[in-house]
């Protein structure tokens, strides 16, 4: 094969890896017994999903690489200034083992030049969350948490917090009605 034939293969082989993470596939499931998993804040601790019941739990599987994950991190924000402490908690948690706390602490101060402060609980995994919460293998994904720990919704792709976008597809996936039909 040669070089003029080559260069329209590899770019459809990176369109096809790069879309691959942003097909938008949901679950709308319900766990019973309530879930359970560890990760590492940033501050060094360990946190536990049971650390938060009493609170719906937003958790948010994310890389500091994924540009979908950059507004879904302004969607989350959005959604975390909406409801209360007590009501509401998000766990955004890297998922990419290359990537340590003090990569994650960047990232999210990067967001603070642009007015943005990102001040939920964010920390990183081992890689038992991921596999036990993927859906199809994409990032960003969302896992929506009851206050007794049981998952009640998953969606990998972006999530919006209430309105859609311009030129966005009507029934892209709004955080709001979850959250609030699990808070009534």
């Amino acid at each position: 094969m040669n070089k003029t034939h080559l260069l329209p293969f590899v770019i459809f082989l990176f369109a096809v890896s790069f879309f691959a993470g942003c097909v938008e596939q949901e679950n709308n499931t319900s766990s019973n017994g309530g879930d359970e998993f560890a990760f590492t804040a940033l501050d060094g601790s360990t946190h536990h999903l049971s650390d938060y019941r009493g609170k719906v739990v937003v958790l948010d599987l994310w890389a500091t690489w994924c540009t979908p994950c950059q507004y879904q991190m302004l969607e989350l924000k959005k959604t975390y200034d909406h409801y209360s402490r007590s009501e509401l908690e998000i766990l955004s948690i890297n998922m990419d083992p290359r990537e340590g706390l003090q990569q994650i602490q960047d990232y999210v101060d990067s967001f603070g030049a642009y007015g943005y402060d990102l001040n939920w609980v964010f920390g990183n995994d081992d890689g038992s969350i991921w596999n036990h919460y993927k859906i199809g293998g994409g990032i960003p994904t969302l896992c929506i948490f009851d206050q007794e720990g049981n998952l009640q919704f998953s969606h990998e792709g972006v999530c919006v917090f209430s309105d859609i976008p311009p030129g966005w597809p009507s029934d892209a996936t709004k955080l709001a009605p979850i959250i609030d039909g699990l808070l009534e």
